[in-house]
Order: C-alpha cells, then structure tokens, then sequence
C-alpha cells in the first residue's frame, strides 16, 4: 500500500512539473522575449505637459512560449497607457497587436523655442515574470518607424530612433524593460522665422532712432515706448505660451533680456541727448550729436551680447 502512495505521489509529480508553461524554469534559464515596437503615427506633443500619442505596433515572439496555449505575458506601459488595442494576430510562437495610447516623458524647457524631447514608450515585465523567468530581447526585425515618408509630426523633425533593453530593479524584484526612443526636435528655421525674427525686427524700430536727430527726442521717446510694449506683449504671450512655469531662464528669456537691453541703451541716449542740449546750450552741435550717436550705435550691440552672455550662467 505504501509503495502504491509512493507511486502515485511521483507520478502526480512529475505532471505538474512537465505542465507546458514556458515559465517553469530555473533563474539560469529565462525565457527569451523577443520585443519590438513598429510606430505608425505620432499625434500631438503637448509641450506643457510632456505628453504625446502613438499609434504602434508591438510584437512578441519566442521559441520557447506557445501563445496558442498560454495567455500573453502581461506588460505594464511604465511612461503612459494604452487607450485601445486592435488587429491582433497570434501564432504558435507570434503575438502581435495595434495600440493606440497616450505616454509622457520629461522635457527640458532651457533651449525654448528651440526644443528637443525623446519620444518614449517604455514597456515592462511584471510580477510573477521577474528577470529569472522572463528576459526581453529587441527584436530588430519589427523595431523601428512603419513608413517614415508619412509618419510626421507638425513643427518637429523626427531624428533616428533607438530601442534597447534594460534591466529595472525594484524592492519586490528585478524586470525585464524594453525601450523605443524617438528623438525629435523644433524646426531650427521654423522657430528663427516665428519666435526669433520677430524679436530682432521689433529691437530693430528701436535702434534706427540713432538715426533720427535729436530735436525729435519725443518722436524717439514714443518710438521706443511702442516697440517696448510691443516686445514685452510678444515675450509673455507668444514667446511665453505653451509651456509651464519654470524656475530658470530659458533660451527665449535670454534672447529677450538682451533685447530689453537694446531698448535701455536707446532711452538712456535719448535721455543724454536732452542732458546735454540743456547743459551745453548752443556747444551741442549737430557734430557731437552724431558722434554721440555713433558710439551709441557701437556700444549698444556689445552691451545687448553682454548681457545675453551673462544670462546664459544664470
């Protein structure tokens, strides 16, 4: 009797080990998780909150997982969500499915209007599926951007993507992190004619009152004032849009503190024109005005570079 429970014990054993579940192996012995990331389209970045979508395909595959028989492994998307899944296709050792989601990642606000922002989708494994028992592994063949000639991004120019494998430890386990790294960045001569340009023109009314004589100081005064409010208006409520409230200077900060600059230097000579007028009486001659001018003209610019430079340590 005793050698019968024996028996029945070792073979009821032995099922549950040869049970086909592609997990049931030691930590030496992974299973190996091909993974890859095919994008079909880029919707809008939101610049103010880092969040983009895209649509993507995903794949999954290996030799040694049967998902005819097995559910697919559950995957966490560890930078966003998946609002809708579509067109899944499965195979004895194939998995593959649409998603469509919305994902997040940091951006740095420093070189505004000039941006560059990595469009990522991080996917991970998850408990029971710890390192030991489940090992992603990129898979080149479906990692990558499906037709680059029509998957753009309006405003951006999308670089060479990247995608790698990493391991994430966390207090309850160590797991398996397949990466997709899309880099993008701002249109250099989009934002030099849209955010730049403007800048320059606006300083530029303010710097052609060297030219103007000045028995017309009022005109000059008014001239420097509109252009003033003007730039300021810009500076807050287009320069200034579409991004948070940080607490450093960005590059459009910079830029515009050198233009307000300008501006100081324009009033400032206007300003000695009238000291001078009233002091020197009929000494002030057209000559010196223009000499004054003239070095007006020359300090201006290396003060506005000056104080551009200075902002770029703050």
């Amino acid at each position: 009797m005793k050698k019968t429970l024996i028996l029945f014990t070792l073979i009821a054993i032995t099922a549950l080990i040869s049970t086909d579940d592609a997990f049931a192996q030691n930590s030496t012995n992974p299973v190996k998780m091909k993974i890859g990331i095919d994008v079909m389209n880029i919707g809008k970045i939101d610049k103010e909150t880092g969040s983009y979508d895209m649509i993507f395909w995903v794949s999954e595959s290996s030799d040694d997982y049967d998902f005819t028989t097995q559910p697919p492994p559950i995957i966490d998307y560890e930078n966003g969500y998946v609002e809708e899944t579509s067109a899944v296709s499965i195979t004895q050792h194939f998995y593959k499915f649409k998603a469509r989601g919305t994902f997040y990642n940091n951006i740095d606000y420093r070189p505004h209007p000039f941006h560059h922002m990595d469009l990522a989708v991080h996917i991970k494994s998850v408990i029971p599926n710890t390192l030991d028992k489940l090992e992603f592994v990129v898979d080149p063949e479906y990692s990558g951007i499906r037709g680059e000639s029509f998957v753009t991004v309006p405003g951006w120019e999308i670089g060479e993507p990247s995608f790698f494998v990493s391991n994430q430890t966390y207090p309850w386990g160590e797991f398996s992190r397949y990466s997709a790294i899309i880099p993008v960045k701002s249109s250099p001569i989009g934002v030099f004619m849209k955010y730049i340009s403007p800048t320059l023109m606006i300083a530029g009314f303010a710097f052609s009152t060297y030219w103007i004589p000045a028995k017309y100081s009022d005109e000059k005064i008014e001239i420097i004032a509109a252009t003033l409010v003007g730039s300021i208006f810009f500076h807050i409520t287009f320069l200034g849009a579409g991004i948070p409230s940080v607490q450093y200077l960005t590059f459009a900060d910079k830029v515009m503190m050198s233009i307000y600059a300008v501006f100081a230097m324009c009033l400032f000579a206007v300003l000695l024109h009238k000291k001078f007028e009233s002091e020197l009486k009929e000494k002030y001659t057209m000559i010196v005005e223009k000499n004054l001018n003239k070095k007006f003209r020359i300090m201006t610019p290396i003060v506005a570079v000056v104080i551009f430079l200075i902002a770029q340590v703050l």
